[in-house]
């Protein structure tokens, strides 16, 4: 059994924390409930993207992209939601 690089184990830890960073982003706008300056059809391009990673990784079997994009869905759907919920603008 080979030893995997130091890349590939530090990557699970990038792949659960950068997703993280929209977090703010959605917890502001429930906190607040207010979305001003959320503009809902920048989420909804990078939600649309972000699936398309999600299923290229599920084809190919790559679990840490389909990890990494899943959780970036997951929060940016929430962002959407916040948005359409408290008022965000479409452009």
């Amino acid at each position: 059994m080979t030893k995997k690089p130091f890349v590939d184990r530090i990557i699970i830890i990038g792949a659960v924390v950068e997703p993280l960073f929209v977090l703010p982003q959605a917890l502001s706008i429930f906190r607040d409930k207010s979305a001003e300056g959320v503009v809902i059809v920048t989420w909804l391009g990078l939600s649309l993207l972000t699936a398309l990673w999600v299923w290229y990784a599920f084809v190919h079997k790559e679990k840490m992209v389909l990890l990494y994009q899943s959780l970036f869905l997951a929060f940016n759907t929430l962002v959407i939601f916040g948005a359409l919920l408290y008022g965000g603008r479409w452009y």
